[in-house]
């Protein structure tokens, strides 16, 4: 029957399938053959139904790959690639071999250069010193005046548990191979903390719930090249989104960018970018603000294999808004290394950036104030 089918007799090895499942219907041997000849036929919806039943009769790791490989090649031609993925992520899990896991790999890496959506979940679940990002003093005081104003304890710093959970998907308009590139995404993000029983003995009054951050956005990109050499490629994003704290609304946000990539040879680029933020505070209009930045970037491959990657960025930035808090000056430079290949099967990488925000004016501190961050 496999030989049959193999040979491109479908219908022929169908009509020897059907006198093994009359001997036998749980031989999922001749149900995984069934589903592979339906599928040649065109017959997808029968082709899934027999390779689910296979999957149901498998009893050994070489069944039970047969059958999620010939479910997910059956729902790959039904145009299904996300379930697709999903059989043959399963499939890989039940591989026999070395040779059969390659060869899921293989078929995997294939439905997904076809599959115009792609989803990623993220989760978090950690101690923290700080869930409500407090202040670590019990008390500040302000320039010019004699005395310091002590910090309410729901202010300060928290001790407790924090549990993060994020959802992606992108839909992506244009074939993977093609130069061109327009993508849809949408997204949502959520940060909910559990305070210790230190910290609520601190600070009786405060809520795990004050401190709950959700936010929901949408957004287009678009990527092409410019002029006939190619070295040349332009992107655009557009990002609309909103969000809540405490259970109460936040912001709404627009974000505008445009981006040009100048490739200088196979190893090493440039990049100029400018991008614009809009943001409009629910719970405090003064704080709503206008952001303009503008970013020049240069990346080279490095290492003797040419894999390991060194990119260095400049940014600058000026933000407008009617608060003294929020208006400033910005200006950021960042190095960032990262291995190419993994060590001992861990990833490897390493950064370093210096950052300064100036305020020409500030309720606390006379003249102004100047924040320098070194992160490493």
């Amino acid at each position: 029957a496999f030989q049959t089918v193999q040979a491109g007799y479908a219908q022929d090895g169908l009509r020897l399938t059907d006198a093994l499942l009359a001997r036998y219907p749980k031989d999922a041997t001749a149900l995984i053959i069934r589903s592979q000849a339906l599928r040649s036929l065109g017959r997808l919806a029968e082709a899934q139904k027999a390779a689910k039943t296979a999957w149901s009769a498998a009893n050994t790791d070489k069944s039970r790959f047969g059958a999620a490989m010939a479910m997910a090649q059956a729902l790959s031609s039904d145009g299904r690639r996300t379930s697709a993925q999903l059989w043959l992520r399963r499939a890989a899990e039940y591989a026999p071999s070395g040779r059969a896991l390659a060869m899921a790999k293989r078929d995997f890496g294939y439905v997904k250069s076809r599959n115009p959506w792609t989803l990623d979940i993220t989760g978090q679940a950690s101690p923290a010193s700080n869930v409500n990002n407090g202040s670590r003093r019990d008390y500040m005081t302000v320039s010019g005046l004699p005395f310091e104003f002590e910090i309410a304890p729901e202010s300060q710093a928290l001790s407790g548990f924090e549990l993060g959970l994020g959802v992606a998907a992108s839909y992506r308009f244009t074939p993977k191979a093609e130069q061109r590139e327009t993508v849809a995404r949408f997204g949502f993000s959520g940060q909910a903390v559990a305070l210790s029983a230190s910290a609520k003995a601190a600070a009786p009054l405060a809520k795990a719930s004050d401190y709950t951050y959700l936010a929901l956005e949408a957004g287009l990109s678009h990527r092409r090249p410019l002029g006939a050499s190619g070295a040349d490629t332009l992107r655009l994003a557009g990002t609309l989104g909103h969000n809540w704290y405490g259970g109460a609304d936040l912001s709404d946000y627009l974000r505008l960018s445009m981006g040009v990539d100048h490739s200088l040879s196979d190893h090493a680029a440039l990049s100029f970018g400018v991008s614009g933020d809009v943001t409009a505070r629910a719970d405090s209009a003064k704080q709503s603000s206008d952001r303009l930045a503008l970013s020049v970037g240069y990346a080279v491959a490095i290492g003797s294999s040419q894999q390991d990657r060194l990119s260095l960025q400049f940014e600058t930035a000026q933000t407008a808004s009617a608060s003294d808090e929020v208006r400033a000056r910005e200006a950021t430079l960042s190095l960032d290394w990262r291995k190419g290949a993994p060590v001992a099967g861990i990833g490897l990488a390493a950064g370093l950036e210096l950052s300064q925000q100036v305020f020409a004016d500030s309720r606390y501190v006379a003249g102004g104030r100047e924040d320098l961050t070194l992160q490493a």
